[in-house]
């Protein structure tokens, strides 16, 4: 097995088969040599061993050992920064300060953007083990020290994916907390706010995807229909997304059932189903199968 196998291979299974991944993971701890290697290994384990599994002090083993004896390049300062996230979560906060210093020193970005994605993907674990107020105070100190910087930064991205997860993470819970909803509703603007600043209008109209679910999600159909609109706006004035556009029918779809309005829910979900017969890959067949019957007309 190579590198790029374990990787690319780990991404597929690693919500199904986590805990036979994490054990492949270990036994290939010496497969990542280049910096690139080590990132993309560190961020798999990480999310696998630390965000499916629950187990952050063997994610931070893993971490320990793929990092220990590395001569220093600006490329790890990522690596460090995925280290500084395992090490904190699993209590050693310590060394998790001294590995958030050492990507600091290391990055060839703007240091205060290294400490803001640090501290992010720190809230963000802490948030997924239920450590609400811990993690949501972290998180709106990141989005506060981001915001206050007068220019565009590298940890732009960073900041809109972790939101997104976030937002989508909270609005897949079967139940939700008022806390939870309003940090659910944070992290989506927060999301598409970011994703103006360094992305495509892709990321623009999926950012208002993102919000009109959330608005659905908090019993607010006027809201999240006007979000869908903006959406289906940005696609039309920059080309075609017919995969996005089926998605955001669906989400239209549900704030029309949720007013009571069939002839808008008819409309809608025949829309999204005409989109979606036009698609080849099974996969997204099935996803969007599985969401279309999330919003089925009750």
């Amino acid at each position: 097995m190579d590198i790029k196998e374990l990787i690319n291979n780990g991404w597929a299974r690693h919500d199904k088969e986590s805990a036979a991944l994490a054990s492949d993971l270990e036994a290939h701890a010496s497969l990542p040599e280049t910096p690139a290697h080590v990132a993309a290994f560190l961020q798999l384990a990480n999310h696998t061993i630390g965000g499916h599994m629950h187990d952050w002090p063997r994610a931070c083993k893993l971490a320990e050992n793929v990092m220990h004896g590395r001569e220093d390049a600006h490329e790890l300062a990522v690596p460090y920064s995925n280290l500084a996230v395992a090490q904190y979560m699993a209590g050693k906060v310590a060394d998790a300060l001294a590995s958030e210093a050492h990507a600091v020193r290391l990055t060839d970005m703007e240091k205060v953007s290294m400490m803001i994605r640090t501290r992010t993907m720190v809230a963000s674990a802490l948030i997924d083990t239920r450590r609400l107020d811990e993690g949501a105070r972290l998180y709106d100190a990141a989005l506060s020290l981001a915001r206050a910087q007068d220019e565009k930064l590298a940890c732009d991205q960073a900041l809109a994916v972790t939101s997104n997860n976030l937002a989508n993470e909270l609005s897949e819970k079967p139940e939700r907390t008022p806390e939870e909803d309003a940090l659910m509703l944070k992290a989506a603007e927060a999301s598409k706010e970011f994703w103006m600043k360094c992305g495509t209008w892709e990321n623009e109209e999926r950012g208002d995807y993102l919000l009109a679910i959330v608005h659905n999600k908090l019993n607010q159909p006027d809201k999240a229909l006007e979000y869908a609109a903006r959406g289906l706006e940005v696609i039309a004035k920059n080309g075609e997304e017919v995969v996005d556009e089926a998605f955001i029918n669906l989400a239209m779809a549900k704030s029309f059932n949720l007013k009571d309005d069939r002839a808008g829910y008819d409309k809608a979900i025949a829309r999204a189903q005409e989109l979606a017969d036009d698609f080849s890959d099974d996969g997204l067949k099935t996803w969007f199968a599985e969401t279309k019957a999330k919003v089925e007309w009750k």
